[in-house]
């Protein structure tokens, strides 16, 4: 008997507290639109008027509502507005929401404009810190904001950005308290989950510092955020963030940026102590792995007069260069010859890079270098890279190469590299994998060149090269050998210098090019029993070689005896099918036997005319 008199008491409590709403919609709706102002600034409009339910909360539905701001910088357009109302205050006769869920809202921002919504956070952003006045606003009564089916257009300076099928809530019931988003939505065709955590909002709005914490979750990356942070005037950020992404290229194509990224940067992680503001990023502590490649440092991106300038300090104990090269054009066409396709360099002059690479080890192919220094600069689209030092194959090497725009779509190259004391077998193998020299080799060479694919490069190809080589070997020649022989058998001899090999004590060379032929000064090579001199041309642009070789009788230590025998040879070709070949006239004449079968040569008669 007890219990139905209490429910009877709470129907009746129930009924009088519901009446203005049951039987007066216009003071309802006049309620709920001053919550609603008084929370957001934002001016509200419905189509009709709320219908109020009890079950399975007590809330009021409203259709076709529209919320602006009062310069139409901001434009929300619900379907229904579903306004969950708190019990006890009803019983009172008074309308107090708990909660307000939008169901499919269209937002429409424009960051072109000013946002003018003088609502509680935008009184609490203006409270004075630690004043009466901003402890009553953090003392604001909010609630629930839940979103289905919504979506978001923004407007920055022309670009408009759109995410679609936004699931979300909002539970900030103080503006003093914790306030925590979490959401999906659909952008650039990919499924994204955020979540926004903010421990004291009142002080955050008033552009003091504040805990936060922040996820974005995708199928392309992941990036997070855990530390302090401040609003405008002093817009900053410290504390640690982190991400992933399995290609960087495809992670900032969801974001409308578009960078030309030395190689497929995939496989992406990274994780580093951020200090942010709004004219500087620094990233310390910094740990980056990308294309199996992991890096250690500091990152720093300023922004200096609005273009960005980027600036590296890093280490690695190994670096596999092979995927920065991964996007370069093919040197060689299907033909074998140089290729024809354009070289369409990518536009680097968005910003300006400085970037400084300590690498124990680092491979390109089979190449190996040890203890290496590697530095890239950018500036103005000119990209500069530098290898100051390194070492490499028992020796030094050195290198430098600069790139910039040429017209036409070309590109103007110049490079310098110096090697010291370096084991030119080894190199040989691993650069080209052939071991045709051996020994000691120190070398420069300086080339530039100019044109819009790399056939046209090698053809207007300058500079000069210089190589010494000392206790060393070439293999496939014996010239010792053939020139013992070469007296008693010379037909013989011919094919004795294709086998063996001979040990040069030292050789020389120096190369000047232009217009893509390397033109032989000055080319010779001392050892035990010979002294080899050569003159000729290498063709780079057609990738071949013309030269002509004359080995001499010598002593021990390489030096040419007086009258001492000489044979000469031809090794030319293509550079992949070269041939070594003796000059057979030369090699007749020396035979007894054979030398009647060659034609007597001109006399002072046979030039005159008959």
């Amino acid at each position: 008997m007890r219990w139905i008199v209490l429910a009877f008491v709470a129907v009746i409590g129930i009924a009088a507290g519901l009446a203005p709403w049951l039987y007066s919609p216009t003071v309802a709706k006049s309620a709920l639109y001053a919550q609603l102002q008084n929370a957001t600034g934002l001016y509200v409009a419905a189509r009709g008027y709320p219908r109020l339910a009890l079950t399975p909360r007590p809330h009021m539905t409203l259709e076709g509502v529209v919320f602006a701001d009062r310069n139409g910088a901001l434009v929300i357009e619900a379907e229904q507005l579903h306004g969950v109302l708190k019990l006890l205050p009803l019983l009172t006769g008074r309308l107090d929401i708990d909660g307000v869920a939008l169901v499919r809202p269209r937002a429409r921002l424009d960051l072109d404009r000013t946002v003018d919504a003088p609502g509680a956070a935008a009184r609490a952003a203006a409270a004075k810190p630690a004043s009466v006045e901003a402890q009553t606003t953090d003392g604001f009564r909010l609630g629930v904001l839940t979103i289905t089916d919504g979506a978001l257009r923004v407007r920055r300076g022309g670009a408009e950005y759109a995410a679609e099928k936004i699931e979300g809530a909002l539970d900030w019931r103080k503006i003093g308290e914790p306030a925590l988003l979490t959401g999906v939505f659909d952008w650039r065709g990919e499924r994204l989950q955020l979540l926004a955590w903010i421990a004291r909002p009142g002080l955050f709005l008033r552009g003091d510092p504040s805990v936060v914490t922040a996820r974005l979750d995708g199928e392309t990356l992941r990036l997070e955020a855990q530390g302090v942070a401040q609003t405008l005037p002093r817009a900053q950020y410290a504390g640690r963030v982190a991400g992933s992404a399995a290609s960087v290229r495809e992670a900032l194509r969801l974001f409308n940026i578009d960078v030309p990224l030395p190689g497929p940067f995939s496989g992406a992680q990274f994780s580093a102590q951020a200090a942010l503001n709004a004219r500087e990023a620094a990233l310390k502590d910094l740990h980056v792995l990308v294309d199996g490649n992991a890096f250690d440092g500091e990152l720093t991106v300023r922004n200096e007069d609005g273009r960005p300038n980027v600036s590296a300090t890093l280490k690695s104990e190994f670096v596999a260069l092979k995927p920065m090269f991964a996007d370069a054009p093919a040197l060689v066409g299907p033909d074998g010859q140089w290729s024809h396709e354009p070289l369409e360099p990518p536009d680097l002059g968005g910003a300006d890079v400085d970037l400084w690479l300590a690498a124990a080890h680092a491979r390109l192919g089979r190449l190996m270098i040890d203890d290496a220094v590697l530095a890239a600069t950018l500036r103005d689209g000119a990209l500069d890279l530098s290898l100051p030092e390194a070492q490499a194959y028992r020796g030094r090497l050195k290198a430098h190469a600069s790139f910039k725009p040429a017209g036409d779509g070309g590109l103007a190259v110049h490079a310098t590299t110096q090697t010291t004391n370096v084991d030119a077998r080894a190199f040989l193998w691993d650069a080209f994998g052939k071991e045709a020299v051996g020994g000691s080799l120190t070398s420069t060479l300086t080339l530039d060149a100019s044109g819009a694919t790399i056939a046209d490069l090698t053809k207007n190809l300058s500079g000069r090269a210089t190589l010494a080589l000392k206790d060393g070997e070439i293999a496939g020649v014996d010239f010792e050998r053939a020139l013992r022989r070469f007296e008693k058998r010379p037909l013989a001899s011919a094919q004795d210098i294709r086998s063996g090999s001979s040990t040069v004590d030292r050789a020389s060379a120096t190369l000047l090019f232009e217009n893509g032929v390397g033109a032989l000064q000055e080319a010779a090579a001392y050892g035990p029993g010979f002294a080899l001199s050569l003159t000729g041309d290498a063709n780079f642009a057609e990738r071949s070689l013309a030269l002509k070789a004359a080995a001499r009788e010598a002593d021990g230590a390489g030096k040419p005896r007086e009258k001492g025998l000489q044979m000469v040879f031809d090794l030319a070709g293509s550079w992949d099918d070269l041939t070594l070949a003796p000059d057979p006239q030369a090699f007749i004449r020396r035979s007894g036997a054979a030398a009647p079968l060659l034609p007597e040569p001109p006399g002072p008669e046979s030039g005159r005319a008959n």
